[in-house]
């Protein structure tokens, strides 16, 4: 049993951070889900003034696509009412300019979408679509290539470094952001330690980067001949949680664009599992946490914070072998259950009690 004081300290910590949780939740997905950044356009017309007309449009046009990608689900997809230029407008609640250039009469920027949240779901609501709000996850990337001479350096420049450079991922789930690779990311962290995942070493490379999440991609193979073995794992820097990606096989270096393109969508997909929070139902249950170790509670709490669905927990007593929760949720207690499994917590019912616990 662990002393009184321990516990003592330990509640009132607790308490504080879920005292801000809700509110933090809130915060976030409504910086994200409305939000669609690096859209680029590049329009010609008969004048300047046309173009940079034309051309912001244009994005917004595309920016609604790629919004409802995010928050719509694949088979509901068809549903989704049509949609004119004049009520585009009432949707968009602004357009902030991340690059802009105008030579002639042609124009060129990336643009940040930014959506107004009522108005977006009452034009879905009109077909009867469960909207999805999806919360991104950034996540640092490492590439990675191994041959029979061993991995090369964090900076080598090759093909899957290149892929991943070129992959835009900026209004995705997880947008990523390809390690520098440079001589201070080389003092603390080895190719041998990021290939092995040691997750010390990542953690100290990450004080740079401050990503919630790591991918390890890892190509295996002769560079000029082929074929290429491709695999991949993502670290939560927030949970400690570990998912594979798994392998796949290209001929050669040639088809390294689709496999990053391919390996990125299946991260997203991990995480859109975990971060979609469908807002047209709550719940709410008492749930209780057997407590062995202090470290079991802290990686319980860490992981339920991570949960976009849990909309609030309150701590109602905290002992030395137990803890009693109530959660405020969306949608269901199976769905829940599937979101928590996600992020390695098991959410089962004992008779009339619901009991949590890391898995």
């Amino acid at each position: 049993m662990l002393p009184a004081r321990w516990f003592s300290t330990i509640l009132a910590v607790s308490l504080a951070a879920f005292a801000t949780f809700g509110a933090a939740q809130a915060q976030i997905a409504s910086n994200n889900t409305y939000t669609v950044p690096g859209v680029d356009v590049d329009i010609n017309a008969t004048d300047a003034v046309k173009a940079r007309d034309q051309g912001i449009l244009e994005g917004e046009r595309k920016a609604v696509k790629m919004l409802v990608d995010r928050m719509v689900a694949p088979e509901d997809r068809a549903k989704v009412p049509p949609l004119d230029d004049a009520r585009l407008q009432r949707l968009v609640r602004g357009v902030e300019f991340a690059r802009e250039r105008a030579a002639g009469t042609r124009y060129q920027a990336t643009l940040n979408v930014v959506f107004a949240a009522p108005q977006v779901k009452a034009w879905l609501g009109e077909a009867g679509i469960g909207i999805a709000e999806t919360v991104a996850r950034p996540a640092l990337l490492i590439p990675l290539w191994k041959d029979k001479n061993g991995v090369e350096p964090l900076d080598d420049a090759n093909a899957w470094r290149d892929a991943w450079q070129k992959l835009d991922t900026s209004g995705s789930a997880v947008p990523v952001t390809v390690v520098r690779g440079d001589q201070l990311d080389q003092n603390v962290l080895s190719v041998e330690q990021a290939y092995v995942g040691d997750v010390s070493a990542l953690s100290r490379l990450n004080e740079r980067y401050k990503a919630p999440s790591i991918i390890v991609a890892i190509v295996e193979g002769d560079k000029q001949s082929g074929p290429l073995t491709v695999s991949g794992v993502r670290y939560d820097t927030q949970t400690g949680v570990r998912n594979d990606i798994g392998k796949t096989t290209v001929d050669n270096a040639q088809g390294l664009a689709d496999a990053a393109r391919n390996m990125h969508a299946k991260v997203a997909e991990q995480w859109r599992s975990i971060a979609t929070v469908r807002r047209d139902a709550e719940a709410s249950m008492d749930v209780t946490v057997p407590i062995r170790a202090l470290s079991d509670w802290v990686q319980i709490r860490q992981r339920l914070a991570s949960v976009p669905a849990v909309k609030k927990v309150s701590v109602r007593t905290l002992e030395s072998d137990r803890a009693d929760l109530h959660l405020d949720y969306f949608g269901t207690s199976d769905e829940l259950q599937q979101v928590l499994t996600q992020v390695g917590l098991q959410l089962d019912k004992d008779g009339d009690q619901w009991r949590l616990q890391a898995r």
